[in-house]
């Protein structure tokens, strides 16, 4: 059998009663679309495109997981996960082979049906509307599939957590997984250019392909307009138009019964049907953990970072001796991903340990990311200015005046450390809930015992701010060593 165009984005294929729409990332079952894990769906992509030959697992692994360290159980793991989705249909044990000691075969007649531009124009609505940006992520999988499957039900997700954490990212690709399951189509509106909530809904509107006449309420318009639609909206960056972004959902969702919303923001909506899902950063090796190169390539974080060093330099290998430095430093930057990026781009002029030095005076807040990156993820600095804009006063003192406590704090922690402040208690209880829901500040519970927690990047930009307000005189905390 002849092979079949990899990356043909314009081509339909079918085998059986299944029809695979590479450029949509969509797999049909009779029209229908199935449910797939991105790395599976990846791996059907790899086999179909070989079909008739058997394809090594070392090949499926270095297309699927290119420049990352990955065992041959995860590859066997998602052959199963395939195998399960094709299995709702009789011949899929005839779809996939497996050679012993070669790899896999995609064994089924694979027919190219047509090409998109022999079959007119498609409509709008099953148009990808999607970045085309790469969401290629680590440590990510199994959060994406468990939304993925309550975007079923649920019908308005927000991603929560603090910047450069990867929420678009994690938004983006579950987005991808749902191009196909709506008949209008998927749409996506970054909302971080906007600065008046008033522009909001003509903004949506335009995204979804609304015009708004002259003259026009924008918000009823949209919200006549999108009675009858049954689509999925990405809002990404909804805090600083936090209430607005709230008020306008709650009325989409109420006028719209189609219509499912995915958001990305440091704070919640707080709609009535939000179901809220905070995005951690990445796993990192624990404190103290002495780990051989096999091992720590096990965490994400330090995937993350092998992954961009060597996307920057192809000859970039990560030795045996240099895992201890680089275990430190995904701790020391928290398992953040935007952090981890950043530091990776600094291999092209320094050593492992040059950064690791630039963490101890905090310069490392300032390092530039990609010229095409948004501004708010330009640098870790852009990134906490831009929630710290958010705050009040009272907000950014109470930031400030915590920045000095140990990496998880009590209760009892936070008066001593805020004792300094002319503020009431319960004025204090408010910061903090503040700083908590835009998630500058992490909460969790172990024994019935509150503990937060400030990420080492927060911590140093919170200290820079403290020493700011201290030698303009803007108020009386402490200066920070």
């Amino acid at each position: 059998m002849r092979d079949l165009e990899p990356t043909a984005g314009d081509t339909v294929l079918r085998f059986g009663r299944f029809e695979l729409h590479p450029q949509r990332r969509l797999l049909l079952d009779g029209g229908r679309p199935l449910t797939i894990g991105a790395r599976a769906l990846d791996i059907l992509l790899v086999l179909v495109e070989s079909a008739g030959k058997i394809v090594s697992k070392e090949a499926i692994i270095s297309r699927v997981w290119p420049k990352t360290f990955v065992e041959e159980i995860n590859l066997r793991v998602h052959i199963s996960a395939l195998r399960r989705v094709l299995g709702v249909c009789p011949q899929s044990r005839d779809y996939i082979t497996n050679v012993r000691q070669r790899g896999y075969s995609f064994v089924a007649h694979v027919e190219l049906v047509r090409r998109a531009d022999e079959q007119g124009t498609t409509p709008s609505g099953a148009l990808p509307t999607l970045p085309g940006r790469s969401v290629r992520i680590e440590g990510r999988d199994r959060l994406i599939e468990d939304l993925t499957r309550r975007l079923q039900t649920r019908r308005h997700i927000t991603l929560v957590g603090p910047g450069g954490v990867g929420k678009t990212t994690v938004a983006l690709r579950v987005a991808q997984q749902q191009l196909g399951h709506f008949a209008d189509g998927v749409r996506f509106a970054d909302l971080a250019a906007l600065s008046e909530p008033a522009e909001l809904a003509t903004t949506l509107a335009s995204e979804m392909g609304i015009a708004v006449p002259a003259g026009v309420d924008a918000q009823a318009h949209l919200l006549e307009a999108m009675a009858n639609r049954r689509m999925l909206v990405l809002m990404d960056n909804c805090e600083h138009l936090i209430d607005a972004c709230a008020a306008l959902s709650e009325a989409l969702l109420q006028a719209a019964p189609g219509l499912h919303i995915l958001a990305t923001s440091r704070e919640a909506l707080r709609t009535a049907e939000e179901y809220v899902q905070p995005l951690a950063p990445l796993e990192s090796p624990p404190l103290g953990s002495h780990l051989r190169l096999a091992a720590a390539l096990r965490y994400p974080a330090v995937k993350l970072f092998v992954r961009r060093a060597r996307a920057r330099q192809s000859d970039f290998r990560l030795l045996e001796s240099d895992v201890s430095r680089l275990v430190e430093l995904c701790r020391r930057l928290d398992g953040l991903p935007l952090a981890i990026e950043l530091a990776a781009a600094q291999l092209d002029a320094q050593s492992l340990e040059g950064i690791l030095a630039q963490l101890d005076n905090h310069s490392y807040l300032s390092l530039l990311g990609r010229r095409s990156t948004l501004a708010r993820h330009a640098s870790l600095l852009a990134s906490l200015q831009w929630s710290y804009d958010l705050l009040n006063e009272q907000e950014r003192r109470c930031l400030q005046g915590l920045a000095h406590c140990d990496a998880y704090f009590t209760v009892a922690d936070v008066r001593q450390a805020l004792a300094g402040l002319p503020i009431t208690d319960s004025a204090r209880c408010g910061s903090m809930t503040r700083l908590v829901s835009l998630s500058l500040i992490g909460l969790r519970r172990d024994a019935g015992v509150v503990y937060y927690h400030m990420l080492e990047c927060t911590r140093a930009f919170a200290r820079e701010k403290a020493r700011e307000a201290t030698r303009t005189g803007e108020w009386h905390i402490p200066a920070l060593g």
